[in-house]
């Protein structure tokens, strides 16, 4: 099992805008439990697919979609 911890990832934070924070992960296969976030979390899919849920609707993301 891969736990979060072990997935190559980086994140961006700024105290002038604490309301923000970017994530950078490459490669993960990963399925995260649902969650939420306190900041905004902007994510960009560079390749490959996700899904999300938000408003109780799911959305798959592909290449583009941020």
């Amino acid at each position: 099992m891969t736990h979060t911890r072990d997935i190559p990832q980086s994140f961006w934070r700024d105290e002038q805008l604490p309301w923000l924070e970017l994530r950078s992960t490459w490669q993960s296969q990963q399925a995260y439990k649902r969650h939420h976030h306190s900041q905004l979390s902007i994510g960009a899919i560079l390749e490959g697919e996700t899904c999300c849920q938000c408003n109780g609707k799911e959305y798959r993301l592909k290449v583009g979609d941020l």
